[in-house]
């Protein structure tokens, strides 16, 4: 069976076409690599059976635009429009959902009246235009805003500036008024015919990000729900603030994709799920196994409260049984030492008598 994950959206469209046809491949558009990869995977036992059809001009980006906002994009009753540029694009693109948008610091250093319009800029590589809002009221250094656009699919701060015919700040700060009208002009339409954005990312490491890898983690973190960046995918322990991004490619890394698929691709984790996907030993598994707070001994049995109907693996666990003692209950049976524990060094209690 071939190795798709190193092919590019073009080829993976091309491919499908082949299978099926070009209609079919034009309706794929919307796909996520691996959705066209399982497709693929599906269509090709019967190839023999089928024709062979290339889509003409296989489109390379999928088309997210659909912001359910008004447009085209106008200055509000203040005529102002305040950039804020977000130089920590990791920490602000994780509170850029707007169930958090109370949790909010923002990156602005002056006072600015109800009605400003806000637009936010992530210092990534390339910066990552992700949000129009219009503030409605100021207390203190808190903000009411009104989220006018979420540009999910993102666009590059690059392109505004090259449609806008004018160079944009690398600071927060307000900009005039005619320069205000032709970003905005500008922003409308790129939501209107986006342009693709291209990243050669994938080489993840848990101690330090590439700029590229940096982009997308801001961009996944944007994207995803809070809920859906608070946890780790693997052992879903809360790494709010905490995350690392990690790449499903095996040994392809570096891949000249649209941003949306590297997004697609990846996974937030914490860092010890991070070292386990790239050195998945012995070694390394019993580091991330709870510690005793007696001897510090890492390979710990766990406690099974109650009766089970089958009995539990000796070597894994042990049988509590009903009468469970007064709290902390504990949770692990040191190998090494017998001492009961619960998740935290503090809740000890003495090994439970047979």
């Amino acid at each position: 069976m071939t190795d798709y994950r190193s092919f590019d959206r073009t080829q993976l469209i091309s491919r499908y076409g082949q299978l099926t046809s070009p209609e079919q491949a034009w309706a794929c558009m919307d796909m996520t690599r691996q959705k066209l990869i399982d497709m693929i995977h599906q269509h090709e036992p019967f190839e023999e059976q089928l024709r062979l059809h290339f889509p003409p001009n296989a489109l390379l980006n999928r088309q997210r635009n659909e912001i359910g906002a008004e447009m085209p994009f106008t200055l509000g009753s203040e005529k102002k429009l305040y950039f804020c540029w977000e130089p920590d694009a990791i920490g602000a693109a994780a509170y850029l959902d707007v169930s958090r948008m109370d949790q909010r610091v923002w990156n602005i250093g002056e006072e600015i009246s109800a009605g400003t319009m806000v637009l936010t800029v992530l210092a990534t590589t390339p910066p990552l235009v992700m949000a129009l809002e219009t503030v409605n009221s100021l207390e203190g250094r808190t903000y009411d805003v009104r989220r006018e656009a979420t540009f999910a699919q993102p666009i590059s701060l690059l392109d505004l500036e090259q449609l806008c015919d004018s160079g944009l700040p690398r600071s927060s700060q307000a900009l005039n008024p005619q320069l205000a009208e032709r970003v905005l002009n500008a922003l409308t339409g790129l939501v209107e015919n986006p342009r693709p954005l291209y990243l050669d990312a994938g080489a993840c490491g848990v101690d330090s990000e590439s700029e590229a890898t940096a982009t997308v983690h801001a961009l996944a973190l944007a994207q995803r729900h809070g809920s859906e960046t608070d946890y780790c995918g693997g052992c879903q322990t809360n790494i709010k603030g905490r995350s690392t991004v990690h790449f499903f490619r095996d040994r392809h890394v570096d891949l000249h994709w649209d941003i949306q698929d590297h997004v697609d691709d990846a996974a937030l984790l914490c860092a010890d799920c991070h070292r386990l996907m790239h050195a998945p030993t012995l070694k390394h598994l019993q580091r991330m196994l709870v510690a005793c707070p007696g001897c510090g001994a890492r390979n710990p049995k766990e406690y099974f409260w109650g009766m089970p109907v089958f009995p539990p693996d000796e070597e894994e666990y042990v049988v509590g049984g009903c009468a469970i003692p007064n709290p902390p209950v504990p949770r692990y049976s040191c190998r090494n030492c017998e001492l009961s524990f619960g998740e935290h060094p503090h809740w000890v209690s003495e090994p439970l008598a047979d």
